[in-house]
């Protein structure tokens, strides 16, 4: 299979349907997270100064506009705008836990101040997040949101109690399901619930979610070892350095003929010459094909789940954002 082209237009002009949205998405973020101490607002505006692709709450907004075109947008931005906290939140907690040096360009929270204030940052996230689901009325949108942070939780807590053990492609999937396709999930799913949508229709922009997240976290973990660290925002194999073994790695263990050279290889993969001698070693096994490829199918299944989904330009959007996660190269 031949390697994708790399992808390196803007990751936010795949929301250019829902952009006046997202741009009160941010405006709302904003203002919920304007505190009176100046200590605390300082915290809260080095959080603001790399934002992310935003792309959970893209998909609340894609999801409502697919799902009944032309919503009432009362509760989407409310909606997209919490999806988007938690994200945060969970950044910043999963940085002390992985020790990452970097976020989004910039030193991680913890870094810049410390770990108490990042862990307490974290809580202060979740609740401005809930805050503003309770806001929107609707108790089964609180819910979904509540039930996918448990289950984030329990996947994170289950992967730091296998730190370091080479985990079964079975489990790796069940690890990235709970780590990222049940939010990418729940994320459309939470957009068809603002916007009152047909039940077959909720479902299936929740199926599609789940199988984009699948091919997102697929395409992160191939882009961890293969990525330009200055592209990506972060170092280079850094779950494997962190003990996490990721598919391409674990693909790669399997079959390379020495697998403690490639274990040496990723371990040193600060060093550029050993960072290619490990692209090097993966590639010659089939690893990273293999991955793209089970990514795309991803991919594939995400869009053949939108056929419910009423035909127009917000279900079109969806269709090329799946298409999108398997040849982003950041």
């Amino acid at each position: 299979m031949s390697k994708p082209q790399p992808v390196t237009g803007d990751a936010m002009s795949l929301f250019g349907l829902v952009q006046p949205e997202l741009n009160a998405v941010d405006r709302l973020i904003r203002e919920v997270l304007t505190e009176e101490d100046p200590m605390v607002q300082r915290v809260a505006d080095y959080l603001q100064q790399a934002p992310g692709k935003r792309v959970r709450p893209g998909l609340v907004l894609l999801g409502g506009h697919a799902a009944r075109p032309k919503p009432e947008t009362g509760r989407l931005v409310p909606i997209a705008a919490a999806v988007e906290l938690i994200h945060l939140a969970t950044l910043v907690h999963d940085d002390i836990i992985d020790r990452a040096e970097t976020r989004r360009g910039q030193p991680a929270l913890y870094r810049a101040f410390n770990e108490q204030v990042a862990v307490l940052t974290g809580d202060f996230l979740f609740a401005r997040a809930f805050q503003l689901l309770a806001g929107t009325g609707h108790p089964e949108v609180v819910a979904a949101a509540a039930d996918v942070v448990h289950t984030m939780c329990v996947g994170e807590i289950r992967q730091n109690l296998d730190h370091g053990r080479v985990a079964t492609e079975a489990e790796y999937l069940r690890r990235i399901d709970a780590k990222t396709a049940q939010f990418l999930a729940t994320s459309c799913r939470l957009g068809a619930l603002a916007v009152d949508a047909p039940p077959a229709v909720r479902e299936a922009l929740t199926t599609y979610g789940w199988h984009v997240g699948m091919a997102y976290q697929l395409v992160d973990d191939l882009l961890d070892v293969v990525a330009d660290p200055v592209r990506l925002g972060k170092a280079v194999a850094a779950d494997f350095q962190q003990g996490v073994i990721t598919l391409p790695v674990l693909y790669g263990l399997e079959r390379v003929p020495e697998p403690a050279a490639l274990a040496q290889a990723l371990a040193e993969a600060q060093d550029p010459r050993r960072h290619a001698e490990a692209v090097r070693l993966l590639e010659q096994s089939g690893a990273l094909d293999d991955v793209r490829a089970l990514a795309e199918r991803m991919a594939a299944e995400a869009v053949a789940a939108l056929e419910p989904v009423p035909a127009g330009p917000a279900r079109e959007a969806l269709a090329v954002l799946a298409r999108f996660v398997v040849v982003r190269d950041f």
